[in-house]
């Protein structure tokens, strides 16, 4: 079973929360961000997306951006926009909009039980996005960004919650800009930080659910870390823990991940439907429609301006072996992207963008507009699915899952 800590969180005042906590750094362009941190110079996208704050014609690299993250930190901290929390706490996470809701804890994992199997993946990472997380983490000394882990649901650990909530600690509760009710609350009596880890003691295994390139990032410092205290008197280990947010199974909602793709790889569009209907069932759509999957097996395709919905046929070998290789996110990479469109590795590949989200049609359509020649939608990967493939040390293709609401960037940061 997986260790888990309190921690002091570097938190906004409770008067700031709502103009510091921002979207993630991974789902918001950087001219979208820019615009924010002009409407709101507070905004935390200033330390975890710091190139938005750089003309747009300048690339910088990795060690700058970190760089000027380090130093967008320490201004929110030295203006007490942003304070460290005096005791070590447990804290609570809630997001709501009135026909969902999710409520987990916010604690500090250890490093050392990703890299035993004890907090398991399910998705390969883009190895840029990867090294750039690297540079952040070990510049800035912290992790500013909770992944999101799973666990199987546990009615003691969500009693010991429960009870907590209903005692009104309640030290956040605001609406962010997508619509969320994000709500938080402080555990700080030992005797419930005690009961809550020991109750987590029962819990076999972890599952990130989002956020494998800052797990793994963390991972990479931490090995640098300790390779340089190697021969120095000061042993802090902090670096060793990572915050994240942890949320009971059955309360997560995956959304389909959709690929996008500029060209057929020197296929004509007729010799690539061709080539499909080998594999693959296929209906051309009339009229001629946006297209989302409603089961397994089922996927949508856009085509020059065209959609299209096939199926994966009864007969297909690879539906009938183990589980990772009867997802869709395998299918489509295994026998389409790979040998027809010649993208070997999505993780390198520059020929793929990957698009998720609730309005993901129509960033679709507007990609479509703009030239893109082939879309690919796909039915949502389950819980279930993700959790067995964990558990069977296998690795989905990269952003296989997509899910909603993301977690808020700023609220809980971790310092080492």
């Amino acid at each position: 079973m997986a260790e888990i800590k309190p921690f002091k969180a570097l938190r906004p005042a409770p008067e700031l929360i709502s103009a510091v906590n921002s979207p993630p750094y991974d789902v918001i362009s950087r001219t979208k961000a820019a615009e924010l941190i002009k409407r709101n110079p507070n905004s935390f996208l200033k330390v975890i997306k710091p190139e938005a704050t750089v003309s747009a014609d300048k690339n910088i690299a990795y060690h700058e951006l970190a760089l000027r993250a380090a130093r967008n930190l320490r201004e929110l901290i030295d203006l007490k926009i942003m304070a460290v929390d005096s005791e070590r706490c447990f804290y609570i996470y809630q997001q709501s909009n009135g026909s969902y809701q999710r409520t987990g804890i916010v604690v500090n994992l250890s490093v050392d039980d990703y890299q035993k199997g004890l907090i398991k993946k399910h998705e390969k990472i883009r190895l840029n996005t990867w090294q750039e997380r690297v540079e952040h983490i070990y510049t800035t000394r912290a992790h500013t960004g909770c992944p999101l882990i799973i666990f199987k649901s546990n009615s003691l650990i969500e009693e010991l919650i429960y009870q907590e909530m209903i005692k009104k600690n309640i030290i956040y509760d605001f609406i962010s800009e997508d619509g969320i009710r994000n709500s938080c609350w402080k555990i700080n009596r030992e005797d419930i930080i005690f009961s809550l880890s020991s109750a987590f003691q029962d819990v076999r295994s972890l599952y990130i659910a989002d956020g494998h390139h800052r797990v793994a990032a963390a991972a990479e410092v931490m090995k640098i870390k300790r390779q340089e205290q190697k021969n120095s008197k000061k042993q802090d280990d902090e670096y060793a823990y990572f915050p994240a947010v942890l949320i009971p199974h059955n309360q997560i909602r995956i959304l389909g991940y959709h690929r996008l793709l500029k060209d057929l790889n020197r296929l004509s569009a007729d010799c690539f439907l061709s080539k499909m209907r080998k594999t693959f069932e296929i209906e051309r759509l009339t009229p001629n429609q946006p297209f989302l999957p409603s089961e397994k097996h089922e996927i949508g395709m856009n085509l020059t301006g065209q959609w299209y919905r096939f199926y994966v046929k009864e007969n297909n070998t690879k539906i009938n072996q183990p589980i990772i290789n009867n997802l869709d996110v395998f299918l489509l990479q295994d026998q389409v992207l790979g040998p027809l469109l010649g993208i070997k590795d999505s993780q390198k590949s520059n020929k793929v963008e990957f698009i998720g989200g609730k309005d993901a049609l129509l960033q679709i359509n507007k990609k479509i507009q703009q030239g893109a020649k082939l879309a690919f939608t796909l039915y949502p990967t389950s819980v279930d699915d993700l959790m067995a493939v964990s558990d069977n040390k296998r690795i989905m293709p990269p952003k296989s899952t997509w899910v909603e609401p993301k977690l808020r960037s700023g609220i809980f940061v971790h310092l080492f």
